[in-house]
């Protein structure tokens, strides 16, 4: 069976679907209605409505295709609708294969099946623990369950290893939730044969063994937060085989579509929040440092500290902090370098505006100095009044439908599902000071007239390399991410980069770039492929938050001299118009290229090596390697 497509940009359950303001009304309103929906039958009549409006009109412009195989370990027959709305809702343009009943792993092991035929980008492989072919026998101890389970693992990623090797697929697999019974009652938990007992152990090491290119939806979390005799309905299974009660279908394509979401880019970047009863409670301005309730002392202080300890581990991940409040400055400052409780400091928040003017005026602020689009931001806020002004202003911008108690902060930002990614790079753990070294950088830029001057003063150093295994991840993530100095962006899999490595005819190059501010990581990614006496540039994006420093003459001038050195007599660049990358819209011709011509919206541009002079970049190369 296969299913139509098209894509929205949301985080599930809570506020609007990022590209709303660039859809057409029909379709906004349909994603913004389904990403706002609990009920598991308005769920279904949105989703068959998204089919017959994708028929009317077409799929949502701006959305990322990606052909997507469901394999299941149960019935998915109640799954496909569903699913495919919960992918448009992330902003995934889905063309959907439905593999038959149970065949997951053959469809996985063989070479000629409807799967591999279908050559899916993503597999989502929904399977139970009715899916472990082998079990302890009774008596078996720890060690030897633990190999046992060991031995599942390795037979469930041979099968996910056999497809990615043959179609390059990603492969999401879910976590296993346990049996509804326990005959051994509370025993079970120190007896290494029973059978859920041993599901723990597969779940475990699921996630040790995990290759690269699988990615976990962690369904057996989702049973525990919302009970297994809730999720899991046994008649239901007995007799259909439905791996999920079914007013519980919107949660678990919810879930599984932001895992999606996150291997293609789909993922917001920066957690922008309110001070006041959102961080704290009560009013710094009214009651000073001394009169706000946070930390220990009270239920309420507890729970405020818990919330910015939870929002701390997400800085640390690499989600950028922000705030925005309606507060003096100074004032709304004193908490984060004077209360003993906080969690949470000014360092750790890469733009601060507190003042009076609308709150929408100042998260375009925060989204300019962070060079960042307003749909890289959510919103958190208290105040009722103040999220629907965002959501009115700003419909980009995700806002989370918060409660008027603490505690419940930490779980509604987790079911937003709005930060997924498929790894965490260094680079994402150093996210922050980059940005505070960037501010920095500003500075100095403000006091240089001259911008030879300024980039000599800044000592760059790059390294400029082919891919490689230990860039896997951070070059996937660029990919996806970057929209404004991206010629065509074009968007890859995990799986396609890493193709790329062992491509012969592939052209590849990343810069990682440091000064005397701080190490900026990889910041640029370039690929193509090398014909015959012709470089054809397939991809070529950079961060934003390292432009105009000469990266893109210092990266051209190493491409030109590996594409000399491989016999390449010319190079091809394309630019490929969307409605966020006008900056390089010169990009080709402000490095001396000739423009060949337009067709179908994509320019072409050529370059003759033999005629190249090496561009002036100001930065110390620190290391080239030619391949």
């Amino acid at each position: 069976m296969d299913a139509t497509r098209t894509g929205g940009d949301a985080s599930a359950g809570v506020g609007r679907p990022a590209s709303v303001a660039r859809l057409s009304g029909d379709w906004s309103q349909l994603l913004l209605a389904a990403a706002a929906c609990d009920d598991a039958v308005r769920f279904q009549a949105l989703a068959r409505k998204a089919v017959r409006l994708e028929r009317e009109m077409g799929p949502p412009v701006g959305h990322t295709p990606v052909r997507v195989a469901l394999l299941g370990g149960a019935s998915t027959d109640l799954l496909v609708l569903p699913l495919q709305l919960a992918l448009r809702v992330v902003g995934l343009a889905p063309i959907l294969h439905v593999a038959p009943y149970n065949v997951w792993f053959q469809e996985m092991l063989e070479h000629d099946s409807q799967t591999s035929r279908f050559a899916p980008q993503v597999a989502i492989a929904l399977i139970t623990a009715h899916s472990i072919p082998i079990w302890p026998q009774p008596g078996t101890g720890p060690e030897a369950a633990t190999k046992l389970a060991q031995s599942v693992c390795r037979q469930i990623y041979e099968a996910c290893g056999q497809l990615h090797d043959r179609c390059g697929t990603d492969v999401v697999l879910n976590t296993l939730p346990p049996f509804p019974h326990q005959p051994l009652g509370n025993l079970s938990a120190k007896s290494a044969d029973d059978a859920n007992n041993f599901i723990r152990r597969v779940n475990v090491l699921l996630g040790d063994m995990a290759p690269p290119y699988v990615h976990l939806n962690d369904v057996a979390a989702l049973v525990e937060r919302r009970g297994l005799d809730h999720w899991f309905d046994v008649r239901l299974w007995h007799e259909a085989k439905q791996l999920v009660a079914p007013g519980f279908i919107p949660e678990l394509v919810r879930n599984t579509a932001a895992v999606v979401g996150g291997i293609l880019g789909r993922t917001r970047k920066c957690l922008v929040l309110d001070l006041d009863n959102t961080l704290w409670g009560g009013a710094v301005g009214d009651a000073g440092v001394e009169g706000i309730v946070l930390g220990e002392g009270t239920g309420i202080g507890e729970a405020f500290k818990s919330f910015q300890t939870h929002v701390k581990a997400m800085k640390d991940r690499g989600v950028l902090l922000a705030v925005c409040s309606k507060n003096d400055e100074r004032q709304a400052m004193r908490p984060f370098e004077e209360h003993p409780e906080t969690v949470l400091r000014r360092q750790d928040f890469v733009a601060f505006m507190a003042n009076w003017d609308p709150k929408s005026d100042n998260l375009r602020a925060i989204a300019k100095e962070l060079n960042i689009g307003l749909d890289s931001l959510v919103f958190v806020d208290d105040n009722p009044a103040e999220r629907e002004e965002v959501r009115q202003a700003l419909p980009e911008v995700l806002v989370p439908e918060m409660s008027d108690d603490p505690t419940d902060y930490p779980r509604i930002l987790d079911a937003a599902r709005c930060f997924e990614v498929p790894a965490i790079t260094s680079e994402d753990r150093q996210r922050s000071e980059m940005y505070r070294g960037q501010r920095q950088l500003d500075e100095l830029a403000a006091s240089t007239r001259d911008l030879s001057d300024f980039l000599a003063s800044l000592e760059m150093e790059a390294v400029v390399r082919p891919f490689e295994t230990l860039s896997l991840a951070r070059i996937t993530q660029l990919v996806n991410k970057t929209n404004q100095f991206n010629l065509t962006t074009r968007r890859l899999t995990g799986t396609e980069v890493e193709a790329l490595m062992t491509n012969p005819s592939a052209f590849t190059r990343t810069v990682r770039l440091a000064d005397r501010f701080g190490d900026h990581g990889l910041i640029s990614v370039l690929w193509g492929r090398v014909e015959r006496n012709t470089l054809t540039i397939d991809g070529w994006l950079m961060s934003c938050r390292v432009l105009k420093r000469g990266v893109e003459r210092l990266l051209l001038n190493e491409v030109v001299a590996a594409a000399k050195a491989r016999g390449v007599s010319r190079i091809i660049g394309t630019h490929i118009p969307s409605d966020r990358n006008a900056l390089v819209e010169h990009h080709y011709e402000d490095l001396g290229f000739s423009e060949a011509g337009e067709r179908d919206n994509v320019r072409t541009w050529w370059l003759e090596t033999g005629d190249y002079e090496p561009r002036q970049a100001y930065i110390r190369l620190a290391e080239a390697v030619f391949r």
